[in-house]
């Protein structure tokens, strides 16, 4: 019997109204041992996570603001009735939660992805596949133990991960910072200079690279975890899952597993492979301005790498763009106001570069731009049009803003860090240099 979302939803949950204040939302999750926690309203509901008290730690919104002046956007809400099946077919969303409602919009519960994967039998996956094959797609992020909090916080907010593995000289992982260790990190008034050491999770557990998806199934489910680390026979960790990537892999098996049966395959099948698509969308996308993100942007860069590698006189370079005073924006005109600007700043570069361009969002104001077969001087073309058209464009409320522009180019054996640093490098000088300009990569004698 296929269960309903409400047989295996969490329902003792816990709710704030949205009058309340934001220190007293992450009292409450702290008190509780929760990551997230229900704002409840008249008419609708909100889920606030550690995601969103990353920003707000980093932006330095006063604890005293009420929760209903957040911003915070409104979950989407499921029958109760509804059952596993079609809640797979309807899932088109990047919330990680999703509220569960009687006929009445009465809460009864929050459903997780979590609650989806303890619900999926491994053996109708039939899978075969081991997770070392899955990691070149899932890489970790790294801190050394002896790194400050903040560069911790840092990492986890502009790498889109939830998760930073912290790691000893020897480069074997001794602990995690994760967004729940966050919580506490926030609840504590804890000191951000302070070594990540400090609040880490340590010990961790692993599974080795030659483990099946079966098995970080019932890993999952013994142990509660909200991703999974992986490493190899060698005890160095090279990849990590998160529950909801281990859920797409999931629906990737079961799609196979229907396609084979042939005659049966039906409606819920092709709504599945919609779903897939829509997801695989969902994973390559920044939610907020709608265009690439950062892990779907490195995955361009390494093919071109790869590509260019085979040929003598391959080409391309990259575009590191930085909205200028952009903090001033959030603390003058609301953080609603900042979000409207990155993404119509998102449509000035989409609009300026080429369809052969790859546009991203870097993470934070920061945007990336590949432009394959495209040398410097060409390059600065580009970036000139991005910079003159931003400058003169109207943002509304008699808001005026420029930005800054690094170059690097693509030289033969070149690799990911080295191009970035390059255009990093360069659009620090931009902005030390005044700001509203391009700035072009220093090569080193070596290059």
């Amino acid at each position: 019997m296929i269960p309903e979302v409400l047989d295996i939803a969490i329902k003792d949950i816990v709710t704030i109204d949205s009058n309340k204040t934001l220190d007293e939302a992450v009292q409450k999750m702290a008190a509780s041992n929760l990551r997230t926690i229900v704002i409840t309203d008249t008419s609708s509901y909100k889920i606030l996570t550690t995601t969103q008290l990353i920003d707000f730690k980093l932006e330095r919104v006063d604890h005293k603001t009420k929760l209903k002046d957040l911003g915070l956007r409104e979950v989407k809400v499921i029958n109760k009735s509804l059952n596993l099946i079609n809640l797979l077919n309807q899932i088109n969303s990047t919330e990680e939660y999703m509220v569960i409602v009687d006929e009445n919009n009465k809460l009864e519960g929050i459903l997780s992805y979590t609650d989806i994967i303890n619900n999926i039998d491994p053996q109708m996956l039939m899978e075969r596949q081991t997770l070392g094959n899955l990691i070149l797609n899932y890489q970790a992020v790294f801190a050394y133990e002896d790194s400050s909090a903040l560069h911790a916080v840092k990492l986890i907010k502009n790498s889109g991960n939830d998760a930073v593995i912290i790691k000893n000289n020897d480069e074997k992982a001794v602990g995690i910072f994760t967004s729940k260790d966050f919580i506490n990190l926030i609840h504590l008034d804890c000191n951000l200079t302070q070594k990540i050491s400090n609040f880490m999770t340590s010990p961790i557990k692993t599974l080795k690279e030659h483990s099946t998806i079966a098995d970080a199934l019932a890993f999952i489910r013994k142990q509660r975890f909200k991703r999974i680390i992986i490493e190899n026979d060698k005890g160095y960790v090279t990849g990590i899952i998160s529950q909801k990537e281990l859920l797409r892999i999931v629906y990737n098996k079961w799609i196979e597993l229907m396609k084979k049966e042939g005659s049966k395959i039906s409606k819920t099948n092709e709504a599945l492979i919609q779903t897939q698509a829509e997801l695989e969308e969902i994973a390559s996308t920044d939610y907020l301005t709608k265009i690439y993100n950062r892990q779907k942007f490195e995955s361009f860069l390494e093919y071109e790498i790869k590509k260019l590698d085979r040929y003598e006189n391959g080409i391309f370079t990259i575009l590191l763009v930085d909205i200028d005073h952009f903090k001033k924006v959030n603390d003058s005109y609301g953080h609603l106001k900042g979000d409207s600007v990155l993404q119509e700043f998102s449509k000035i570069l989409t609009l300026s570069s080429r369809k052969s361009d790859v546009v991203a969002r870097w993470g934070g104001e920061e945007f990336i731009v590949l432009l394959p077969h495209t040398n410097i001087e060409e390059a600065i073309l580009v970036a000139e049009k991005i910079r003159s058209t931003v400058e003169v464009h109207d943002f509304k409320d008699n808001l005026a803003l420029t930005c800054s522009v690094g170059i690097s180019q693509y030289h033969k054996n070149d690799t990911k860090r080295e191009i970035f640093n390059r255009a990093d490098n360069a659009l620090y000088k931009a902005k030390a240099l005044g700001r509203n300009r391009i700035e072009i990569e220093v090569l080193s004698c070596n290059v």
